[in-house]
């Protein structure tokens, strides 16, 4: 049967201005199509020109190799090139996908800081590690895992600005100098309060415990679409737009300030998102090598202390099976 896909092309860039998420994914790729039944000797000979073309290139293909090494042994038929049906193939090729973004997952650790913001930072946390920082003004700030803030309370009033991660802020009462902070293009505002603001990429989430906090998105639009919260409140505002309606809790309380107390509270959640919410907290990766559609929601309170024995517990709840690949690969499966 003829090989429907296109030969790979061996002339990406090569130089200085390639992208290194451009070397990855190629990497990846070339790894991928070597290790299949159709693979050709033209394939053989592209990738040949493409290892030796840039340094980088070898580099990531040479750790994805290593890895490999260590993943490989956890199911021979995917390691191997034995030939499949069509269908075993596709889902052959998913999961080596999956197991090699992992891979490349793991080249960040202990790198995960960009240098912007570990230049723009008064004060971060590693994965794992939470810290309580005291603000110029007595104000308190406890850091989340991975967080960054920058602060700069020069001018009239007191800015901070959430450049990575979770905070929240236990505002010094000042009323002639309001407290900000700052976060995806967004601004939440107090005097004297208490408050958690969640950086999610291209949205942020505010979570107000104590007193009152405006929330305004964009900043600098009109203060109409602005909203106030008040304890028990929790708003989240999209890059660019407006604050989204207001979730409010009847006790004032909210878990998703559980890690305050050294917990995790996951309340009917989907098993995929409460992986990636565990692994905020641990170094590394998990895999997760099942379809969470087909599996229940997550209802759980584990400690962030304990994480990966929360882990195995899970899985085991849930029909499945946990394996440490490396001290930085764990696979759910």
């Amino acid at each position: 049967m003829t090989d429907p896909r296109p030969p790979m092309d061996s002339t990406m860039p090569t130089g200085g201005d390639a992208h290194p998420d451009a070397i990855d994914d190629a990497a990846q790729d070339w790894f991928l199509r070597l290790r299949e039944p159709g693979a050709t000797e033209a394939d053989r000979r592209a990738f040949d020109t493409w290892y030796a073309a840039d340094p980088r290139h070898a580099h990531v293909y040479d750790e994805i190799v290593a890895l490999w090494r260590d993943i490989a042994p956890l199911d021979p038929a995917l390691a191997d090139g034995r030939r499949t049906p069509a269908n075993d193939n596709r889902a052959r090729r998913f999961v080596l996908g999956g197991l090699i973004a992992a891979c490349l997952a793991l080249f960040a650790v202990g790198a995960a800081w960009d240098l912007p913001i570990r230049l723009q930072a008064d004060n971060l946390t590693a994965v794992g590690e939470q810290r309580e920082v005291t603000l110029p003004d007595g104000s308190v700030a406890f850091l989340n895992t991975d967080t960054a803030i920058a602060v700069d309370f020069s001018g009239p009033g007191r800015r901070v600005t959430l450049l990575k991660g979770e905070a929240l802020f236990k505002v010094a009462k000042n009323t002639a100098r309001p407290f900000d902070v700052e976060a995806v293009d967004g601004r939440a505002r107090a005097v004297g309060t208490a408050y958690a603001v969640r950086d999610l990429g291209d949205r942020a989430q505010v979570t107000v415990t104590e007193g009152t906090v405006r929330v305004t998105s964009p900043i600098g639009e009109d203060l109409e679409s602005a909203v106030t919260l008040t304890a028990g409140d929790r708003v989240t505002y999209r890059r660019g737009g407006a604050p989204e309606t207001i979730e409010r809790s009847p006790t004032g309380e909210t878990s998703a300030l559980a890690w305050q107390r050294g917990m995790i509270v996951l309340d009917g959640t989907r098993l995929d998102d409460a992986l990636a919410e565990i692994g905020r907290y641990r170094p590394g990766k998990i895999l997760l090598l099942a379809d969470p559609a087909k599996v229940q929601p997550v209802t759980a309170r584990l400690a962030i202390s304990a994480l990966d024995g929360g882990i195995r517990a899970l899985a085991a709840t849930h029909g499945l099976t946990v394996t440490q690949v490396t001290d930085f690969l764990m696979i759910v499966r």
